[in-house]
């Protein structure tokens, strides 16, 4: 506060003062007024304290004795001394006026006295004589002890004479000089968690202590006896309070009675803040021993009663804690006194106290043991010197009796668990209080429980201290850590004062400690108390192991194990380990059921403690690692056990859900460390790792012993579980072969000193997997298999192998990195000759038999040779296969082993050991061929070679050549010699030109890259392959086709075929990469030969049929595996072979037949091939013809592309020629498929190379196309011909045809004859066959030969005739050049089936058509020729689905068909659709006369306007004819083809079969007849007017006839006709109707002119007698109504006349044709109804409204025309 403001608050403090005094007191009103007017000179305190007048008016405001006054007067005493505005020699009469207030009864008052009092002795005015300190205390005093005054007078006392107090030594301090200490203050704090916590927190404060006390004892080392004024006043203080706590009065303080308890508080506080004041003072040490002591020891005495105050808690505490103090903090000083209070605490635990009693000095025993450096300090004191008593051991096994009394029977399990809640509030924070004077059953189970809590945290204590002060010595450098590899068995060294101690603690204390600790962990489920003792046990077993205490070590860590299963090892039934566990190397128990095992949270604990142990003391343990591992062994039983579980998962998880995988997350958490704790052997000394597996060693024989053979169940310890041969029922032991996992892993993580570790763990495998249990040495092996791929991947064997290898070392080191790939070429053909000698003669020195590699491979070696069971024999080579698999490019000196130990399982051919060798053989030869060594190479090749040759197993030989077929790509790779020398020039494969590619990389082009496929394209084809340079590619490729052509001619098929596959396959694939030496090597030695050698072995072969395989016995009989006909003999397999050399062949010449057209002799072997080919396709198989006709259309066809030269060319066709014509025999035997192979394949070759083709050429290649589709079937197939269905032959000739169109140049002018070949196809086509069509005259001999052999059987036609609807529906037959069946007259009547209509010998066009069956069912997707003619009359039948497929071909070539030729064939076109049209009449419901109609309307459309039929040109217009002579032979050719279809097939009544015609066929028939008057109508009769007057009228004529069909007929005969017959007779004459329609407009159109000019006289003459044969009948019926078609078209006569108008010169006609015409002057556009003016005059009469009608409209125009109705048209 500044000092305006404390001169503001006092100038408030007077005029309060002067205001409450103005009554009673003017006196002191005045002077506060007075002082008011004077404090405002005043504005300073210290002038205030100068003048002592502003303080008098305040103490004679006190001397009032009022209340009021008074309070404002000790507040305003206050303030002033508080800031220092008060002369020190006012003190006594401050004094004495406060002890005047003191004995006023007000509560006020006497609290602002006591606050006074304590504002004076924290202010200058701190009283500095013993008469100032006697009263200012008595003050305190007196009124804490008056017992009238109030509860808050009291406290205030009792806390203002503590401050006072501790301000009064602390100026003793201060004036002493001594230093100032926090230890007590912070020894105060609350406690921590656990213990563990506790012991960290009084090691950091024994820190300070000791740091504070090393301080004084520099600063004084001795104690003084002079002291100082304040000094003194402090001891006369004590002194008093000392006899005050010991129930005297105080002779200084002049204070008769004192409490003891608040007395002894003051005490202990001073005695715990000011230790440097007891150790530095000599006075003060006096009176703290021989008055302090003195009352300690009277207090604590407990022979007597405990009466009044002394026996009180309070009392009993307070006196506890400060000999805790003492002892704590001035042991040092005061020995024998410190012996004395430990004894009598220890003592007093076992006396017959009360409860609360005990329970605090166990408190203070609980500090002792919990605080490091106070234990150390004792025990270092006490018990390790002979002449003191051994206090620290006493009061621990003091402890320990505490802690074993819960073995008394009356101990209840409520104290138990009130002891594990303790410990779970303790781990939350929370601290337990007792309320000493509480009563009751609940009362005394918590006080037990606290007492055995405080004795199980002291001995908790002590075991963290000696692992907190072992600890310390590794610090401090006085023990090694248990890290240091050392001796296990050496002493301790005896250099550290501090690691003797430990030892002496540990030797003194582990025992009682271990039963201790034991007995309650064993009786206790909480999960605080058991994580507590756990960390207890884990400290010390690790302080154990660190000091090398062997017997602790092992006994606490014996002792651990057990809790860790308890489920299986019982412990409840001892009360703990009193002796020493021998390491005999036995196993626990494992005889326990462990049905329903359940883990409890402390066994989860007590095994991650045994985990944390073990990682800590990996180093120390030794011998104890069997403790260790046989609880690890058991832990792992148990997870893979399905009846195990935890505890939180037995209670919620229900038992299915963990029988089906769900484990425990406890059981996840034990099995990671368990993992982790075999990781971390990686950092284990190598002594610590063979002592761990050592134990494992000793583990594992320990769990086999009694393990027989077939005995035991799967095996869920291991990672191979082999299901149990034996049932459940058997009492034999499980083996649990957990030692050989964690062998594997502890390998795994030392892989580094593997070759140090390798003999120790393969020695025990080996012995293992000679085991007589079967699952035992599955495990074994299962392991072996592991550990050697484990090795072999590890840094150590690569190294190893890198330091000989030779590609990496001198073979390779002349190889270096070149960007320039051209460079790098060069320099790989010049070094590699030099490299391949070098490294061949280094061949034997590169490798080391005592490598470790060997070493690692070894057990595979000794199990295979030395193996007593083939399961073992097998089982190595399975290692072997899974380790090349793996590591087989890390290899190197272990080739040759390997190697040999390969050959020789394919030489013993054992059935059950060969395919287990050839796994290792595949895995070598697809993926290790490039990382081998090179002088193993050929060895590879040899040993492949070997499994290809052995007869046990076919499927390995077919195997082995696949393997080979992969090691000839690899060695391809490595050649590359895409430009080659040929002839002294250089030149590259493909058709491009002679120059070399781009970097030297071989171009592959499309063609070949389509041809060879994919996989003879890697990825890796534009990046150049790695060559390695000591390998010589081009041997080796060589050698391995060599075996390949070899093994093509097995006795077994299967074999030769996939050799002969892989030759061709891997040839083709790579042949682009060989040199012409290799080509030639290949030709001349490989492939030649083995073509010659297959002819030979397939036409000697047998033709016997072979029995299969024997199956076994059925009935006294052999039964054989069924066998397919196709391959039932020897023969029959060898044209397999032969088939698959055609095919290979062919895809070996298709990519390099240019480049092999110069090689030498090459001419020779074309030949030779082309004549094997023929001798395929004519005299061999159904399947050899049809590959020898692939094969030579293969070769052929990409040959041509190759610009083959003409004679190869010519020779491969006369081979087509020949093949064809031999094919077309009856006899012939090549069959149907080959035949369609060859026309297809010489379709496509004309398309392909058809500039190849001269004239010449093209008409052979006609040739021989008819000559297929005139004789499709022979002797083969004939049998095989389907009724209803084309031949294959028909319907091949039918798909190439389209394709041999000519198409260049020099084949235009064979257009001509390719359109007529094409017609000769159709009906009565065969009367115009071509001249290159003529059958060969030894075809012809051949034929009538057939005739001749076949004249002596019956040959049978059938000529059918249809009858009619006889009511049967009967189609009857007639025998045609043979005879009824025997013993009939006739033959039977035939029920007609699919309504089939035949004819024979049908006459259409002049033409007589073949015997064929032709359906009314609609269209006929294929032929139905009856398959019982004769074997000459086959091969002349072409059924109509052919003669409409040429009909559609026709309409496709019409975009190709140049116009000369077009208009050359387009009238026999024309006359051969007629031809096809006309069927319409016999066969109605066939699709052959619609698509010749479809047909002929497109031609006939298209031509008109694109041909120059009169050959003139074409108008300017473009759309008509010029004028010409014309071709008479096209419109009469057209004439009789319309006249024909439209009047003898046109509206014609048909046949209708049983079930009638469909609507949509007879309108889709209509539609036809109308677009064929359409085309009549609108185009050709529009354009034809230049064409021959006769043609013109004969169309109308034509029409007319159409036209008149309903008229003409009787009406009795009108009702029956069909409605489609009338409908085309309206057509018709609606038609003749529009051709004569023409006004004045259409003068310009002469064609049209014409046309009408000529149909008008036909049309007049129709409508006249259909107008009066309709007036007629009419008038014969008399009433009765006339048929609607009569009507109808009469109607429809009425109606055109009207719309009809003509033009003015057929007016001209009309009268020249003499029609009574009486006014020719009149207009002349309706000259038509003046000409039939009478027979509309008759038909007025008649009885139809409609006629009426159209009469009176019809006579209106001619009223108007003659002019007698002027406004008829407006």
């Amino acid at each position: 506060m500044s000092g305006m403001a404390f001169i503001a608050v006092l100038e408030a403090d007077l005029r309060a003062l002067s205001l409450e005094a103005r009554r009673k007191y003017p006196a002191v009103k005045d002077a506060a007024e007075h002082a008011i007017l004077k404090l405002r000179s005043l504005p300073d305190p210290t002038l205030i304290a100068q003048s002592d007048h502003i303080l008098r008016i305040f103490l004679t405001a006190c001397e009032c004795k009022s209340v009021k006054l008074s309070a404002i007067g000790l507040a305003c005493l206050q303030k002033l001394i508080a800031h220092g505005a008060v002369d020190p020699a006012a003190l006594p009469d401050i004094l004495a006026v406060l002890k005047e207030h003191a004995d006023m009864n007000d509560e006020s008052v006497q609290l602002k006295t006591l606050q006074t009092i304590l504002t004076i002795f924290q202010s200058q005015l701190h009283p500095e004589n013993e008469d100032s300190m006697a009263i200012a205390l008595g003050i305190c005093l007196r009124l804490l002890e008056n017992s009238r005054n109030p509860d808050s007078v009291h406290s205030t006392a009792a806390a203002t004479l503590r401050q006072a107090v501790a301000l009064i030594f602390d100026r003793v301090v201060t004036a002493e000089s001594l230093p100032i200490s926090n230890v007590a203050t912070n020894r105060r704090t609350s406690r921590s968690n656990s213990v563990s916590g506790d012991v960290s927190r009084s090691m950091i404060a024994a820190k300070a202590v000791e740091f504070a006390i090393d301080t004084q004892e520099q600063c004084s080392p001795a104690a003084k006896e002079q002291m100082s004024q304040a000094a003194r006043l402090g001891l006369r203080l004590f002194e008093d309070l000392t006899a005050l706590a010991a129930g005297g009065s105080a002779a200084w303080l002049n204070v008769p009675f004192l409490q003891r308890t608040f007395a002894l508080d003051i005490i202990e506080y001073v005695l715990s803040n000011y230790v440097s004041i007891f150790k530095k003072l000599g006075p003060y040490q006096s009176v703290l021993r021989y008055q302090v002591c003195s009352l300690l020891m009277t207090s604590l005495r407990t022979t007597g009663e405990l009466e009044g105050e002394i026996g009180e808690p309070s009392f009993r505490r307070l006196v506890l804690r400060s000999v805790a103090n003492v002892i704590r903090l001035y042991s040092s000083i005061l020995v024998t006194e410190c012996e004395v209070f430990l004894s009598m605490l220890v003592k007093s635990i076992n006396l017959d106290l009360p409860l609360w009693h005990r329970i605090m000095v166990l408190e203070v025993l609980r500090g002792f043991c919990v605080e490091a450096r106070i234990l150390r300090l004792l025990f270092q004191t006490f018990d390790m010197r002979p002449e003191n008593t051994d206090v620290v051991a006493g009061m621990i096994k003091s402890l320990a009796r505490v802690v074993t009394s819960v073995q008394v029977p009356d101990a209840s399990e409520e104290s138990l668990a009130a002891v594990a809640g303790m410990f779970n509030s303790k781990a939350k924070g929370v601290e337990w209080s007792m309320e000493y004077d509480a009563s009751g059953v609940a009362v005394m189970v918590a006080s037990e429980a606290h007492a055995i809590t405080l004795a199980v945290e002291g001995l908790l204590g002590v075991v963290f201290t000696v692992a907190t002060l072992t600890d310390e010595a590794i610090d401090a450098g006085q023990l090694d850590s248990p890290r240091c590899e050392s001796n296990f068995s050496s002493d301790v060294r005896k250099a550290g004062e501090l690691a003797s101690i430990c030892t002496c603690m540990v030797n003194v204390f582990w025992q009682t400690l271990l039963d201790a600790l034991s007995l309650i962990l064993s009786r206790s489920q909480g999960e605080a108390i058991v994580l507590e003792i756990l960390k207890g046990y884990q400290a010390f077993t690790q302080a154990c192991g660190v000091l090398r205490a062997v017997e602790p070590l092992n006994n606490f860590l014996a002792s651990l194990c057990k809790f860790a299963l308890i489920p299986l090892i019982d412990v409840d039934k001892s009360s703990g380990i009193t002796g020493a566990v021998v390491l005999s190397g036995k196993r626990m128990d494992q005889t326990v059921d462990q049905r329903d095992v359940v883990l409890t949270p402390k066994n989860v604990q007590a095994l991650r403690t045994i985990f944390n142990i073990a990682h800590r003391l990996d180093s120390v343990l030794g011998q104890s690692w069997i403790l260790v591992l046989e609880t690890l062994a058991s832990l792992d039983r148990i997870i893979h056990s399905p009846h195990a579980t935890t505890q939180e998962v037995s209670a919620v998880v229900p038992r299915s859900s963990h029988e089906t995988g769900n484990q425990s997350s406890d059981f996840n958490i034990l099995s990671t460390l368990d993992s982790q704790l075999f990781e971390s052997s990686a950092y284990m000394s190598t002594s610590a790792v063979c002592s761990l597996l050592t134990a494992l060693r000793q583990i594992s024989n320990d769990s086999l012993i009694g393990v027989a053979s077939g005995l035991g169940q799967a095996l869920p310890g291991s990672s191979t579980a082999v299901s149990s041969s034996v049932s459940a029922s058997m009492p034999q032991l499980t083996p649990k072969l957990f030692a050989l996992e964690r062998m594997f892993a502890t390998l795994v993580n030392n892989l580094h000193r593997a070759e140090l570790l390798w003999d120790q763990i393969t020695a025990h495998l080996l012995e293992l997997a000679e085991h007589e249990s079967p699952q035992v040495r599955n495990v074994a092996l299962d392991v072996l298999d592991r550990s050697i791929c484990a090795v072999l991947g590890c840094e150590c064997i690569r190294m190893e192998a890198a330091i000989l290898d030779p590609q990496e070392g001198s073979c390779m080191g002349t190889e270096i990195e070149l960007r320039d790939f051209d460079t790098r070429l060069s320099l790989i053909d010049g070094q590699q000759n030099e490299a391949n000698r070098s490294c061949l003669n280094n061949q034997e020195s590169n490798f080391r038999s005592d490598a470790f590699e060997c070493t690692v491979i070894l057990p595979l070696r000794t199990l295979y040779s030395f193996g007593q069971s083939m399961e073992v024999r097998g089982a190595a080579l399975k290692i072997l296969s899974h380790v090349l698999a793996r590591y087989g490019e890390k290899l190197y000196h272990s080739w040759p082993d390997i190697l040999e130990l390969l050959r020789s399982v394919a030489n013993t051919s054992e059935k059950d050991l060969l395919p287990l060798g050839f796994q290792s053989v595949r895995v070598v030869m697809n993926d290790g061929l490039l990382s081998i060594p090179v002088q193993a190479l050929d060895t590879c090749i040899e040993v492949a070679g070997a499994y290809g040759a052995q007869r046990t197993d076919i499927n390995i030989s077919l195997t082995a050549i696949g393997l080979l077929w992969t090691t000839s790509d690899i060695f391809a790779r490595c050649v590359n010699y895409e430009i080659v020398e040929s002839k002294g020039s250089r030149r590259r494969f493909s058709d491009g030109a002679a120059q070399p590619s781009p970097r030297g990389q071989y171009q592959t082009t499309e063609s070949e890259a389509r041809i060879l496929g994919s996989e003879s394209l890697p990825d890796d084809l534009a990046a150049p392959f790695e060559r390695r340079l000591d390998m010589d590619c081009d041997r080796l490729l060589l050698a391995v086709f060599g075996v390949i052509q070899g093994l093509g001619t097995d006795e077994r098929p299967e074999v030769r075929n996939s050799a002969i596959r892989t030759l061709f396959q891997s040839t083709a694939s790579h042949g682009h990469k060989l040199s012409i030496t290799m080509w030639e090597q290949c030709l001349w030695n490989l492939i030649f030969p083995l073509l010659e050698t297959v002819r030979h072995l397939a036409a000697t072969s047998s033709k016997d049929e072979w029995q299969g395989k024997e199956l076994g016995i059925q009935g006294g009989k052999l039964v054989h595996m069924l066998v397919h006909h196709s391959r039932n003999t020897a023969q029959k397999q060898w044209d397999e072979t032969l088939v698959l050399l055609l095919s290979g062949m062919s895809r070996l010449l298709r990519p390099f037949f240019q480049f092999l057209l110069t090689l030498d002799n090459f001419r020779k072997g074309w030949d030779s091939l082309l004549q094997f080919i023929q001798e395929s396709i004519t005299n061999g198989s159904k399947e050899v013809a049809f590959a020898a006709v692939n094969s030579l259309h293969t070769v052929l066809l990409h040959a041509s592309k190759a610009s083959i030269p003409i004679d190869y060319f010519e020779a491969a066709f006369a081979i087509y020629e020949t093949a064809i014509q031999n094919a077309s025999h009856y006899e012939s035997r090549v069959v149907a498929k080959a035949r369609q192979e060859l026309l297809h394949n010489l379709g496509e070759l004309y398309v392909q190379a058809y500039s190849m083709f001269k004239p010449t050429t093209y008409l052979r290649m006609l040739t021989l196309i008819d000559l297929l589709a005139h004789h499709p079937i022979n002797s083969i197939d004939s049998s095989a011909v389907v009724q209803g269905s084309l031949p294959l032959v028909q319907r091949t000739v039918l798909e190439v045809l389209p394709m041999i169109k000519p198409l260049n140049g020099q084949l235009q002018s064979q257009w001509p004859i390719f359109l007529r070949q094409l017609l000769t196809y159709l009906p009565g086509g065969d009367q115009h066959a071509c001249s290159h069509c003529k059958v060969p005259e030894s075809l012809n001999v051949m034929e009538q030969q057939q005739m001749e052999n076949t004249s002596g059987k019956t040959e049978i036609g059938l000529k059918v005739t249809c009858i009619g609807a006889d009511g049967q529906g009967m189609l009857h037959m007639e025998e045609i050049n043979g005879n009824a069946p025997e013993g009939k007259d006739e033959w039977p009547p035939i029920q007609q089936q699919d309504s089939e209509i035949c004819a024979s010998d049908i006459t259409i066009g002049g033409i007589s058509s073949t015997r064929v069956s032709l359906s009314e069912e609609g269209p006929m997707p294929q032929s139905s020729f009856n398959t019982s003619f004769s074997k000459a009359s086959i091969t002349d039948v072409l059924a109509p689905v052919f003669s409409e497929c040429i009909i559609s071909i026709l309409l496709d070539l019409q975009s190709w068909i140049p116009a000369c030729a077009s208009e050359e064939v387009l009238p026999e076109i024309i006359s051969a659709l007629g031809r096809c049209m006309s069927t319409r009449r016999d066969f109605p419901n066939n699709s052959l006369w619609r698509t010749a109609v479809g047909a002929f309307n497109q031609i006939l459309s298209r031509n008109l306007f694109s041909v120059n039929i009169t050959k003139q040109p074409l108008g300017q217009d473009g759309n008509e004819l010029c004028s010409g002579s014309g071709r008479p032979r096209f419109w009469k050719d057209l004439t009789d083809v319309c006249e024909t279809f439209l009047v003898g097939a046109c509206g014609r009544a048909v046949t209708v079969p049983a079930e009638g015609i469909q609507q949509e066929i007879l309108q889709a028939d209509e539609l036809l007849e109308t677009n064929v008057l359409d085309v009549i109508c609108n185009k050709l009769l529009k354009f034809c007017k230049d064409a021959p007057l006769e043609i013109i009228e004969r169309f109308i004529d034509v029409l007319d006839r159409c036209a008149s069909r309903t008229s003409t007929l009787p009406l009795e005969n009108v009702e029956l006709l069909p409605a489609h017959c009338s409908h085309f007779s309206l057509v018709c004459l609606q038609k003749l109707f529009e051709i004569c329609r023409c006004g004045p407009e259409d003068s310009n159109l002469s064609s049209e002119l014409t046309v009408s000019k000529a149909a008008l006289p036909a049309l007049l003459k129709r409508c006249d007698f259909i107008l009066c044969q309709y007036s007629k009948d009419e008038n014969e019926h008399g009433d009765a109504p006339l048929p609607s078609v009569r009507t109808e078209e009469v109607i429809f006569v009425l109606q055109e006349l009207a719309r009809l108008t003509l033009h003015p010169s057929q007016f001209d006609l009309c009268r020249t044709r003499n029609y009574r015409l009486q006014y020719p002057e009149l207009h002349t556009e309706r000259a038509h109804l003046i000409i039939l003016y009478g027979p509309l005059c008759e038909l007025v009469i008649s009885r139809q409204t409609r006629v009426h009608e159209l009469l009176l409209v019809l006579f209106r125009l001619l009223g108007s025309e003659m002019g007698l109705i002027r406004d008829f048209y407006h």
